[in-house]
């Protein structure tokens, strides 16, 4: 419904453009036909929203919401209605964008500016909290500018009522936990009661991004950023921003505390200090007692495993390294080695690589619009799906040519599809008696085949089923689910071996993640590495004799790319050069390795790199400030790969130079993998859109989306 709606009139308004796309609903500018034509925003709930009662719930909520809440620092509501069976709210329109944009376009605000924006939405929050509203998702986009510098507060769609107890409206959840994970709370993360100070936390980010023009806490899944937000200290604001007063970085790290206690009471005292912070550095320093260093659990108590802190839930995978002490960069970067051992198949070893062109800025595109669930577990209560909202996309650009220049192609980039939202197929009644198979695993049952998956083949992916994550594998035609694991441990990212006979994964059975294969059935696992750090994120050699990983050699976040053959021995160390090098993937013939790299503390730098085993040759394929990484090989010989977008995760596609980079596909949701068939004939991704992870299936140019799992789903590896 990209352009249906325009020209229309909803409401006594006219639809004049498409301004924005969001986690749950759509903005557009009109004109207020009774009202001299005056410029509004109308948020519509869109169709293929209507039948998901959690998204018609929210949609309802902010409306309730927004009717008891008069201030001038909140968007104010004009109307509300339904067209056509689709509900709407019609707002003030804000002509000067976000300060999202304004982060965007200019990497980090001045104080003035930063002061400027608290002290008017502090007012507006505390406001909110004296009407026993919680805003849960309080971040750069969804404070909304004026054209005269007026900042106001908007975007209640997962607000709630303290206790929850209104008339005619139930609590709102889906499947647990929702909210932005780059910004929730540490008691908001972990499924706990919440009150006003979980908001100040929040509004402590958004001022570190404000300063920094970066977030805290990076990671490749929601589930991971969740972790680091109960269990890592924030890296010190100085450090992405030299220039900032120290005064002001002990307000910003007294705001994000873990504990609630040691931040400030209200959002007025935030804005206070602030203020105090940068007009009188000296004074601040006297009056504000330093911010109660941020303690790592894992750090306190050595034996305690995380699973035990957050178990896994079906919300998303677990980080790399959760748990453990935001890492920052090395001051002196261990040399790069390149111990590459070949198996036969393969070139020689490599000897010397190009080291990466560096990027000044550290931006971090912000998200944008609403938000869907992604869900975690805690000790004493479930957190389920963690809701991510958008990000405005960057095109990618390609990388320095393998001869050594460093030209750069503007890539152009594919319109999105016009369903950029999942449809979703309901459940059958459809059911088989267990039976037993080879190894003594039980199918769990039948799902309803959907439409076009005849002819696919089989997928294996990870899910929970049930309070723990597990690998299982799911015939597309018969709709047979497999459960491969069932250990009381996280078995996550399985890669199937090249002949279909064997799956490796990694597990933290002993409290940090090895990497271990077993037989396609499930039989046979065997553990191949056994250490002290994380191994994550396996792969298998084109030839199935050796498997790749990455390693947390350092302890720090900063990974190196090993292999290990799949009967546990020849370890061997392939690429290391302090940073953060992890989800390696070889060619087809076995030429090239393509993985993600980049500071472990900044997303923004990470991208997408490629070996050349024949000529030793390292080159980054993607050079911009946002987020690319979780590369595949194509039969063609392209490379698919994760880029940031407007759903915060976007699938994209480039060939094998970094040369016509281009988005496939980004729905509303976070995507973060995708793998093209063998044959291809589709490619299986997965996303959060229906609020947890599910894997679905689309055509190669990113049209015709299709549910593949309806029960959870993550990581899937076609098994044809």
């Amino acid at each position: 419904m990209t352009d249906e709606l325009l020209g229309k009139q909803i409401g006594g308004c006219e639809i004049v453009e498409l301004v924005g796309r969001g986690g749950m609903a759509v903005v557009y500018r009109a004109h207020q036909i009774s009202m001299n034509r005056r410029p509004v925003a109308i948020k519509i709930l869109p169709r293929q929203m209507l039948n998901d009662e959690t998204y018609m719930q929210r949609f309802l909520r902010e409306v309730h919401i927004l009717a008891q809440l008069e201030h001038r620092n909140i968007v104010p509501v004009h109307d509300y209605g339904e067209f056509e069976g689709q509900p709407f709210i019609v707002m003030r329109y804000m002509d000067g964008g976000s300060v999202d944009d304004l982060i965007r376009r200019s990497g980090r605000l001045t104080l003035a500016q930063m002061r400027d924006f608290v002290t008017q939405i502090a007012p507006a929050l505390d406001y909110a909290h004296l009407k026993n509203v919680l805003h849960r998702d309080l971040k750069p986009s969804n404070i909304l500018l004026d054209d005269d510098g007026g900042a106001y507060l908007t975007d209640f769609g997962i607000a709630r009522l303290m206790g929850d107890a209104y008339s005619g409206m139930g609590a709102v959840t889906t499947h647990g936990v929702i909210g932005t994970p780059s910004y929730m709370s540490p008691e908001q993360a972990q499924g706990k009661p919440l009150d006003g100070r979980s908001d100040v936390y929040a509004l402590g980010v958004t001022l570190f991004e404000m300063a920094t023009g970066a977030r805290p806490f990076e990671g490749d899944t929601p589930y991971s950023i969740a972790v680091l937000q109960v269990t890592a200290p924030p890296p010190p604001p100085r450090s992405l921003n030299s220039a900032l007063p120290p005064s002001v970085e002990r307000v910003i790290l007294k705001a994000m505390s873990k504990r609630a206690d040691d931040r400030y009471p209200t959002a007025a005292a935030l804005a206070e200090a602030l203020t105090l912070a940068i007009t009188h550095p000296e004074a601040a320093a006297l009056s504000e007692t330093q911010p109660s260093p941020a303690i790592n659990l894992m750090d306190t108590q050595p034996g305690l495993r995380r699973s035990d802190l957050l178990p896994p839930s079906n919300a998303g995978p677990p980080p790399a390294g959760a748990g453990e002490r935001q890492p920052t960069p090395p001051q002196t970067p261990p040399p790069v080695v390149t111990g590459y051992v070949p198996p036969p198949s393969y070139p020689a070893a490599m000897s010397a690589v190009r080291p990466r062109k560096r990027r000044g800025s550290l931006l971090t595109s912000a998200l944008i619009g609403a938000v869907i669930g992604c869900a975690l577990l805690t000790l004493v209560a479930a957190l389920a799906a963690l809701a991510i909202t958008a990000l405005t996309t960057e095109s990618p650009t390609a990388a320095p040519s393998p001869e050594g220049t460093d030209t750069a192609v503007q890539p152009t980039m594919t319109p999105l599809p016009s369903a950029s939202v999942p449809t979703r197929t309901p459940l059958g009644a459809l059911t088989l008696e267990p039976t037993e198979i080879d190894g003594g695993v039980e199918p769990i049952g039948v799902r309803p085949t959907a439409t076009g998956l005849i002819g696919y083949g089989s997928v294996v992916f990870f899910a929970d089923r049930g309070g723990n994550f597990d690998l299982y594998r799911l015939d597309l035609t018969t709709r047979l689910e497999t459960r491969l694991t069932s250990d009381a441990a996280s078995d996550i990212y399985g890669a199937v071996s090249p002949d279909g006979g064997r799956v490796a994964f990694q597990s933290d059975r002993d409290g940090d993640f090895d990497i271990y294969v077993m037989d396609i059935d499930g039989a046979g696992v065997t553990r191949l590495t056994d250490n002290t750090v994380n191994d994550r994120i396996p792969a298998w050699t084109p030839d199935g004799e050796h498997i790749l990983f990455s390693s947390d050699t350092r302890g720090d976040g900063t990974h190196d790319l090993m292999q290990v053959r799949p009967d546990a021995g020849d370890l061997q160390l392939i690429y290391s050069d302090g940073e953060r090098n992890s989800h390696a993937r070889a060619s087809d013939d076995g030429r090239y390795i393509i993985f993600t790299s980049g500071r472990p503390d900044d997303a923004a730098t990470w991208d997408i790199k490629r070996l050349d085993v024949t000529t030793n040759e390292v080159i980054t394929l993607t050079q911009n400030n946002v987020k690319d990484w979780s590369a595949s090989f194509t039969p063609e010989g392209d490379i698919l790969y994760m880029t940031d977008g407007a759903g915060y995760g976007a699938v994209a596609r480039m060939e094998i130079d970094g040369g016509n980079a281009r988005i496939l596909y980004d729905g509303a949701g976070y995507e973060w993998s995708a793998q093209e068939h063998p044959q291809g004939t589709g490619i299986l991704f997965n996303s959060d859109i229906s609020g947890r992870d599910e894997l679905f299936l689309m055509d190669l140019d990113g049209t015709n989306v299709r549910p593949v799992t309806t029960d959870g789903g993550a990581y899937g590896w076609w098994l044809s």
